[in-house]
């Protein structure tokens, strides 16, 4: 019984720096098999971080969920069952799988697994190869594609109701209805938001003032940035205050106080 033998020095663990690396697991009764696809791999794939060689349908799951590989090389027969019995496991599965069968008896099973390919033994050192490949390829379009669809997504934040605030050590994702107000402090700018947590960004107040203008922000101090939808009084005594719905007091710009009285009169 083989039982999850570990390789004993991790395949190709000096790669070509910057290339593409994909995890595989190879799954076999046999020690042969098990070890023609570890030559293969060693010789001509230097992109496969082979991780383990594994025996059953029990182990084989456990082996699975730890190493989360990219590439399944999985034996039509196992110790207690099938190659197909391990991957129904496995409701969605996120990786790729080569099948390996001594008959062309349960090709179209394969198929209907997704199968990137159906080698029959004894294993083609060309074939296994170019099934590698092909299996390599896919996996990277499929990363480039959800590398272009994330990347997509964090350039709408700021053109959504969310903004992206980085500190020094942390990005934060903010509603940007969660802001009550922005503070200057020197260079930096502090987002004070409805929970009470404060964040402190290394960009000027003047940064945020065109990019929340549209979301109902406007700078009437030359310190101060306010969210119009999270006020709670105008005190007009000592020059003019913005009071908050959290209690902050924001003071308005001489020059701003009349066009701001105007505004909340012209409210119904």
């Amino acid at each position: 019984m083989l039982h999850q033998i570990l390789v004993p020095e991790k395949i190709n663990s000096n790669f070509v720096e910057n290339k593409f690396m994909i995890k595989a697991v190879v799954f076999s009764e046999s020690a042969v098999v098990c070890k023609s696809v570890t030559n293969i791999v060693e010789t001509y794939c230097p992109n496969i971080d082979l991780l383990a060689c594994n025996d059953s349908v029990k182990t084989g799951v456990a082996c699975i969920n730890e190493h989360e590989p990219d590439l399944l090389i999985v034996d039509t027969k196992l110790s207690d069952g099938s190659g197909f019995d391990l991957v129904r496991h496995f409701d969605k599965p996120d990786f790729k799988i080569i099948f390996l069968s001594p008959s062309p008896d349960y090709a179209i099973t394969a198929i209907k697994f997704n199968a990137v390919d159906y080698l029959l033994k004894p294993i083609d050192n060309d074939e296994l190869t170019l099934a590698i490949n092909k299996a390599m390829d896919m996996i990277h379009i499929e990363e480039n594609l959800q590398q272009q669809a994330l990347g997509e997504s964090i350039r709408q934040l700021n053109t959504s109701r969310r903004i992206v605030l980085k500190t020094s050590d942390q990005v934060h994702v903010v509603n940007i209805d969660d802001i009550i107000r922005i503070e200057a402090d020197s260079n930096y700018s502090v987002f004070h938001l409805v929970d009470g947590k404060k964040i402190l960004v290394s960009k000027a107040l003047k940064e945020y003032e065109d990019l929340l203008l549209e979301h109902g922000f406007h700078r009437i101090h030359k310190s101060h940035i306010f969210n119009i939808h999270k006020i709670s009084y105008l005190d007009k005594s000592e020059g003019g205050f913005v009071i908050m719905i959290d209690g902050s007091k924001i003071p308005v710009a001489s020059r701003k106080k009349d066009k701001l009285l105007e505004l909340f009169d012209e409210m119904k």
